[in-house]
């Protein structure tokens, strides 16, 4: 009996560590913000001497309180994102933006869209 309950505490610190740790390196809060530039371009060459082209944006987002926040959105893509387009941006603190996707004019909170525009 005392070989399970050991198992099984140490099987709940190993599950609880591996969701702090999956939150604080993954993690992040959602914010809002309009691309209204086509962001700075610069090509690169990859290891094996490919072309690539990177665009970065120094972009405002705002969270759901309307609250700001000042972000570098970068991006290895052959156009630029799509102007006027609104993002949902996935920031963590650590590292930055870490995802972002295309929402539409109605899905950005109330507060945030009032400050974007």
């Amino acid at each position: 009996m005392k070989k399970l309950i050991s198992l099984l505490v140490i099987l709940a610190v190993f599950i609880g560590g591996s969701f702090v740790a999956y939150h604080y390196f993954y993690g992040g809060t959602a914010y809002y913000t309009k691309i209204t530039t086509l962001g700075t371009r610069e090509n690169e060459k990859d290891d094996e001497s490919h072309d690539t082209t990177h665009y970065i944006y120094n972009q405002t987002a705002y969270n759901k309180d309307g609250e700001s926040k000042q972000v570098v959105l970068s991006e290895f893509r052959e156009k630029p994102l799509k102007l006027n387009a609104y993002l949902k941006l996935k920031v963590n603190p650590r590292k930055g933006v870490i995802s972002w996707e295309e929402v539409s004019h109605n899905e950005v909170p109330k507060k945030a869209i009032k400050k974007i525009e």
